[in-house]
């Protein structure tokens, strides 16, 4: 089944025009706390597929202080839909405060509703919850989140970050149903997260490149290569398989959102560095450390860890690469 369905962006809910951005943490699950299983009840405009709310009291209006990043509910025919309500990089005003502060903003949360009915209808009930943990699994994959940071709405009011609700518990408990089981299902569900490069890209047998000294071995692979994603190790790179071999790449040459970015920094003093020079195809440093002022920005590629140039970081400043030693 598709994990999303359908996109009616709430672009007159102030939360919208607000236009808080993040990078998201974390998924909070909620769920609407009224007999109405209907997504037209929340969305609007009609797009042919939800139906229309005849009584204007979606939530897309500009009176609204209340707004998610999804609903799963019922379309017009009664068929369960999980239909996209905001960009997933906005924060949204999903689950209120608590004392360690808000999963709206600080740390920012991935929000949805699913759509409560009377309670009653177990079927109805494991439609959604199934719909949910294929959202889920979408949102983990895409943006590089553990299943550990799913969270209901009651969960994270527990842990001082939302308001006091106890959702989605008071619907999920009836049939058996608990939030460890949804973040297992969720878990099982992500076996291998594929990943694809932007452009031209390197691939280097260690989490660092050395142009130079040429102690990281390294792969060139096409545009649109597919590749195994594994981890984020941080500082710009992630781990990840291509054709059965373990290989590291930069996360800015990656199809993909969340990962950690390189290291920007300002010099606090002067430094001197040698400028990384390309001359008909073949690598060199330049002769005379060149100065990079104080104040400068530069970013930290990678701390060169063996070989001839052990203890130098590589930088960029602008489009220049440079041979910086560590302090």
């Amino acid at each position: 089944m598709p994990a999303i369905d359908g996109k009616i962006i709430l672009s007159h809910n102030p939360c919208y025009q607000q236009n808080d951005r993040m990078i998201p943490k974390g998924i909070v699950v909620h769920s609407t706390g009224a007999n109405n299983p209907n997504l037209k009840r929340y969305i609007a405009p009609d797009d042919g597929i939800i139906g229309k709310n005849e009584y204007g009291n979606d939530w897309n209006r500009s009176s609204e202080d209340v707004c998610v990043h999804a609903f799963i509910g019922k379309d017009k025919n009664g068929v369960v839909r999980t239909y996209q309500t905001l960009p997933f990089d906005m924060c949204c005003w999903g689950c209120g405060g608590g004392y360690n502060g808000s999963f709206n903003y600080d740390p920012a949360y991935i929000q949805f509703e699913m759509c409560e009915d009377d309670l009653t209808s177990e079927s109805y009930c494991k439609a959604v919850y199934d719909k949910a943990v294929e959202f889920c699994v979408y949102l983990c994959k895409r943006y590089n989140l553990s299943p550990s940071k799913i969270v209901s709405h009651r969960e994270a009011s527990s842990q001082g970050y939302a308001s006091q609700h106890g959702d989605p518990h008071n619907w999920w408990d009836r049939f058996g149903y608990t939030m460890d089981g949804f973040r297992k299902a969720v878990r099982d569900k992500i076996t291998t997260r594929e990943i694809k490069v932007k452009s031209y890209t390197t691939l280097y047998s260690e989490p660092y490149k050395d142009p130079v000294g040429n102690s990281s071995k390294k792969l060139n692979i096409g545009a649109g290569t597919t590749l195994v994603f594994n981890k984020d190790i941080g500082g710009g790179w992630s781990k990840v398989a291509y054709k059965n071999k373990t290989y590291y790449v930069l996360n800015g040459n990656l199809m993909a959102d969340g990962l950690s970015k390189l290291t920007a920094v300002r010099l606090k003093t002067n430094r001197y560095a040698r400028i990384v020079c390309m001359k008909k195809g073949v690598t060199t440093l330049g002769k005379a450390p060149r100065k990079i002022k104080k104040g400068t920005v530069i970013t930290v590629i990678c701390l060169i860890k063996k070989g001839k140039y052990k203890g130098y970081k590589l930088i960029s400043v602008g489009a220049k690469h440079y041979y910086l030693k560590s302090n």
